[in-house]
C-alpha cells in the first residue's frame, strides 16, 4: 500500500509479529538525497493509517530542524580560527595539569602552532605539521613529546565538534636511524660490580649529598624505579623481614612534600615484594637518623632532603652526572648517567650473580622481558668473554 503525501510517500509493511511498519521517504534539500524514518503501529486502520502519518511527519519535522541547527552551529564552526580553538583549550587544561607541566606543555605547543594561530582551524592540515617535524632539529623524543600534544588538542576540537577529522593521525615523524655508536651506548647503559665500585668512591660527602648516596646505592641495590624509591614509606618496609613492599610511585611532578602526589605503580607486575640485604637495612637506618635532622619534619616517607621535601630527581640525576665525570668510568660517557641507569644496573648486578632472567623479571617489576634481556644477554656474553680469557691465562 502506497500513499503519496506532499511531502513524499508513505510505505505500509506486516511484520512477522503481526504489527505493521510505516515509512516516510522525504527529500533532504541540503544533502541532495532521500531520507526514511519509520514508525510502528498495531494496524493498518484508517485511524491508525493517520496517526502513522502525524508521527512520521513530526519525525520528519525534527530531523529537518536538526538539521538547520547542526548546518548552522557548522557553519559558525567553519570561521573559528585556531587561536579561538587554543585559548578554549588551555583553559580545559589549566585545571587538568600542574603549573609546572602545564607551563612546560605551552611552550611545547606555541612552537609548533604559533603561526598558524590565524588561520581557521578546519584550513588546518597534516601537510602543514608534517613539514613542521620534517625541518625541526629536536631529538626524535622531544617531536614524539610535541606531536602526542598536538593530537590531545586536535582530538579536543574533534569531539566538540569544530572540526571534521584530526590532522595529526596523517601526520608521521621519520624514523631515527641507529648508529653503531647509539647501539653501544644502550647496550652499555648500566654498570657492572666493579664499575659501581669506582663510581662510588668518587661520592661526595656534604650533607646534602650524603642523602643522595644513599638513594643511589639503595636504588642499585633494589632496582627501584626514582619514582618508587621516592614513594617509599616507613610503613612499607619490614625490616625484620627485610623485605620492601612496593604499593606506590611518586608523581613525576610531585617534588614537595607539602604537594605530593602518591599514583600507583607502572604496571600489575610493579605491585611487588623486593627483598633487601644487610648494606640496604644500613641505608634505611642512616636516613632514618638524617631524616630527624630536617628542617621540616616528616616521618613518612624515607629519602628525604635536608629541607625534609622529598629528593628531586633532576637533582639527583645532576649529580649523577657530575659524579660520572669524577669517576672517569671507561667507555661510560657522563651524559649517560641517570636515575634509571641505577635499574638497569641492578638487573646487570644479578645477572652477574647467576640469577635466572624470570626472577630478575619478577623482582624489578618488568612486564616486557624487552629491556631485561638485552642486559642479560650482553653481561652473560661479557662473563663468557671473562671467562675466556682466564682459561688462556691459566698456567699449569
Amino acid at each position: 500500500m502506497i500513499y503519496q503525501e506532499r511531502w513524499g510517500i508513505l510505505f505500509l509493511k506486516r511484520l512477522d509479529n503481526g504489527k505493521y511498519r510505516y515509512y516516510e521517504k522525504f527529500y533532504d534539500e541540503s544533502e541532495g538525497k532521500w531520507k526514511q524514518v519509520s514508525v510502528t503501529l498495531g494496524s493498518k486502520t484508517r485511524q491508525a493509517q493517520g496517526e502513522a502519518r502525524r508521527r512520521l511527519g513530526v519525525k520528519i519535522d525534527k530531523k529537518i530542524l536538526e538539521h538547520d541547527e547542526r548546518y548552522k552551529q557548522k557553519q559558525k564552526f567553519q570561521k573559528l580560527k585556531v587561536r579561538e580553538v587554543y585559548d578554549e583549550y588551555k583553559i580545559f587544561r589549566k585545571q587538568e595539569l600542574k603549573d609546572s607541566t602545564y607551563a612546560v606543555q605551552s611552550v611545547m605547543l606555541n612552537s609548533v602552532l604559533k603561526n598558524i594561530l590565524d588561520d581557521l582551524i578546519n584550513n588546518v592540515s597534516a601537510k602543514y605539521f608534517q613539514r613542521y617535524f620534517m625541518s625541526s632539529n629536536n631529538s626524535l623524543r622531544y617531536k614524539k613529546s610535541q606531536k602526542s600534544l598536538i593530537n590531545l588538542f586536535f582530538k579536543y576540537a574533534l569531539k566538540l565538534g569544530y572540526i571534521e577529522y584530526n590532522p595529526l593521525e596523517r601526520v608521521e615523524l621519520p624514523k631515527q636511524r641507529k648508529t653503531i655508536e647509539d647501539i653501544q651506548k644502550k647496550r652499555e647503559k648500566f654498570l657492572s660490580i666493579d664499575e659501581m665500585k669506582k663510581f662510588k668512591q668518587s661520592f661526595e660527602v656534604t650533607p646534602r649529598e650524603v642523602r643522595m648516596n644513599c638513594l643511589i646505592e639503595f636504588m642499585y641495590l633494589t632496582g627501584l624505579r626514582i619514582g618508587e624509591a621516592l614513594a617509599l614509606m616507613w610503613e612499607n618496609i619490614n625490616l625484620i623481614d627485610r623485605k620492601l613492599y612496593i604499593k606506590y610511585t611518586l608523581d613525576k611532578n610531585s617534588t614537595s612534600i607539602m604537594e605530593f602526589k602518591l599514583n600507583s605503580p607502572k604496571t600489575i607486575d610493579s605491585y611487588r615484594v623486593v627483598s633487601i640485604n644487610d648494606r640496604c637495612v644500613e641505608i634505611l637506618i642512616t636516613m632514618k637518623q638524617l631524616n630527624t635532622e630536617v628542617k621540616r619534619k616528616n616521618e613518612l616517607f624515607v629519602f628525604l632532603s635536608l629541607t625534609g621535601t622529598l629528593i628531586n630527581p633532576d637533582t639527583l640525576n645532576i649529580y649523577l652526572k657530575r659524579i660520572a665525570k669524577k669517576a672517569n668510568i671507561k667507555n661510560k660517557k657522563p651524559e649517560m648517567f641517570s636515575s634509571h641507569m641505577l635499574r638497569h644496573s641492578h638487573v646487570s648486578l644479578l645477572t652477574e650473580l647467576g640469577v635466572p632472567i624470570k626472577t630478575i623479571m619478577e623482582r624489578v617489576g618488568h612486564k616486557d622481558e624487552k629491556t631485561t634481556l638485552q642486559i642479560y644477554t650482553h653481561v652473560t656474553k661479557k662473563m663468557k668473554e671473562d671467562v675466556d680469557e682466564k682459561l688462556n691465562n691459566l698456567e699449569l
